[in-house]
């Protein structure tokens, strides 16, 4: 049924009164914004020494200036320089690092062997490479051979040659991979490829370092090796051929991710309980004095030894390499 004539439909009215709601919201809402933001200014000049300029100042009206002659200084919340620092030329750069203290690296030059038998852990082996890449970075001259059954191809070879950069300046550093292919019939006899390379190139270095293709050596410790390895001379009275009975050992530790899970941002929450693992000296039932101090007087105070003995890898220097081929029944060479 139509309205009577002159009344106006009542839905028309509830609309209008709707939107007049929704208007008179929309403006309190932008009051309540600007009143909002009024107090954060206040609160931070307020915080910085900073006085609120009103009308008569040299800014617009209620602008931001700095005050007087002697600025309010906070006392809870200091003022923060942000401008940065030029950046230094290139060459600025070069002359300071030329007459900083040198690394405990720099110079020192190391022959490193690793037995890859083929590409099975050559993810691994990638790593690997990047930190003795690292020495370089740190002032060492590193030379890399890697004894393999299996040639590289020459993609596989021009893609290393890109990343395995070292651009230390220094004269005394540097870095070369060389791959020695085997014969597969060597098997595990091809750990053994090291020793000759070490001995036939005694003089050339200070360091050598054997390791599997899995093993990850940083800098660190090198140079902690360096430093024990002096430090043994001194706990034996600097007898050379008495501390050439020993050598630090690296103790090896795998992280025990949980199997057959890909960690992603999904599925990180696996790796929750992940610890550094031991698995050449975590026997089970567990063997007694595993781990256990040094037996000589000496070092007993200092070091520890393993039962087990196996660690992968092991570092030497020159001197302990001559010592070893010439002590009576050792046939290190």
């Amino acid at each position: 049924m139509a309205p009577p004539p002159g009344k106006r439909p009542r839905k028309k009215t509830v609309a209008s009164a709707s939107c007049v709601q929704q208007a008179l919201l929309a403006i309190m809402a932008f009051l309540m914004g600007c009143a909002a933001m009024a107090s954060m200014i206040i609160s931070r000049a307020h915080s910085e020494g900073i006085e609120l300029g009103g009308v008569g100042t040299a800014g617009p009206i209620g602008g931001l200036r700095a005050g007087g002659n002697q600025p309010k200084q906070p006392q809870s919340h200091p003022i923060i320089d942000r401008q940065l620092p030029a950046l230094q030329p290139i060459p600025e750069l070069r002359s300071q690092t030329k007459s900083a203290q040198p690394s405990v690296l720099d110079g020192v030059r190391i022959l490193v062997a690793i037995a890859s038998y083929d590409f099975a852990q050559f993810i691994h082996l990638e790593e690997v490479l990047d930190a003795y890449l690292d020495m370089c970075a740190a002032g060492a001259k590193v030379d890399v051979v890697v004894h393999e059954t299996q040639p590289w191809s020459v993609a596989l070879i021009d893609l290393l040659n890109t990343r395995l950069i070292c651009h230390n300046p220094s004269p005394n550093a540097g870095f070369s991979v060389t791959v020695s292919l085997r014969s597969p019939s060597l098997r595990l006899n091809l750990v053994d490829c090291h020793r000759k390379l070490f001995y036939d190139r005694l003089d050339e270095y200070d360091v050598f370092i054997y390791s599997e293709d899995d093993l990850r050596v940083t800098p660190k410790t090198v140079m902690t090796y360096i430093y024990e390895t002096s430090r043994v001379q001194q706990l034996v009275g600097g007898d050379l051929k008495r501390a050439s009975e020993f050598n630090v050992g690296i103790v090896r530790y795998e992280y025990n991710f949980p199997p057959d899970v890909v960690i992603t941002d999904k599925t990180r929450h696996a790796s929750l309980n992940t610890t550094r693992v031991y698995w050449e000296h975590s026997w089970h039932p567990p063997i007694p004095k595993s781990v256990d101090f040094v037996p000589q007087p000496e070092l007993s105070q200092h070091y520890v030894h393993m039962q087990n003995h196996h660690q992968g890898m092991f570092i030497a220097t020159r001197d302990l390499l001559k010592a070893w081929r010439d002590k009576p029944g050792c046939n290190f060479d």
